[in-house]
């Protein structure tokens, strides 16, 4: 194997710039968008935060593990990880919870995916049972299981306007995930989903308030119009900081 070679032959040209210096899209007025990220929240695609920050937007990170209020935001995204090993913590942190609670009532734009779709529900229950309070937006408790519950490539569908652009918006994303969610309630789903190994449909995602929340980490280079949509959307609500 000819590993000098391959160097030789996979060496960049320094005159050509990396994905964080190239302006995808023309910028947007500025906004800041809160992300979640600490040791329960921290999958993010990389490449969603990129295309952000190229229009425009000031992504500040928070968290919900540690911090007691939110940073003076626009929106919120709050990603996958592990809130499951964390369920103590995070139901300790009322301030926090309260606060992303009272963002929600004012019709912020919030978004969140996988990790943070659970901690967005009543309650986490851990695969010892224990169940530990959520924020509460959703009328749901995420239970883990022993078992994959999902795991594959999928593309969506938007079945209504949302935060993320208007009916019939589609995208790719993938899940993996060991949790369900037990509905307390009939919940609107929004997404129309279709796994890319067999072509299986199945309905997902959830909405209250200003909220999208779903199990799918999205990769946003799939639709260029679904960040810059997010971006309008927490424009559109910039400085309503109350409850009229």
């Amino acid at each position: 194997f000819d590993w000098e070679l391959l160097k030789k032959l996979a060496k960049i040209d320094e005159e050509i710039e990396s994905p964080q210096q190239i302006n995808i899209f023309k910028k947007t007025n500025k906004v800041k968008i809160g992300l979640a990220f600490d040791e329960a929240f921290h999958f993010y695609y990389d490449e969603n935060l990129v295309i952000l920050e190229n229009l425009g937007a000031e992504l500040i990170r928070f968290s919900p593990l540690k911090d007691d209020s939110l940073p003076d935001v626009d929106g919120l995204i709050i990603g996958g990880g592990y809130p499951e090993v964390f369920g103590n913590q995070l139901a300790g942190n009322r301030k926090m919870r309260a606060a992303i609670k009272h963002f929600a009532y004012l019709k912020k734009p919030i978004y969140a995916e996988c990790g943070g779709l659970m901690y967005l529900c009543e309650s986490i229950i851990d695969q010892e049972d224990q169940e530990f309070e959520m924020v509460g937006l959703f009328k749901a408790k995420a239970k883990m299981g022993h078992k994959l519950k999902a795991l594959g490539y999928v593309e969506v569908e938007v079945r209504k306007d949302s935060i993320l652009g208007p009916a019939g918006t589609r995208f790719r994303g993938h899940q993996f995930r060991y949790s369900d969610l037990n509905e307390n309630g009939e919940l609107t789903k929004f997404y129309n989903v279709r796994r890319r190994r067999d072509r299986f449909c199945f309905s997902e995602g959830l909405s209250e308030l200003n909220i999208l929340a779903s199990y799918i980490h999205a990769h946003w280079a799939s639709n260029e119009k679904i960040p810059a949509n997010f971006i309008e959307s927490c424009l559109k609500y910039q400085g309503n900081n109350s409850e009229n």
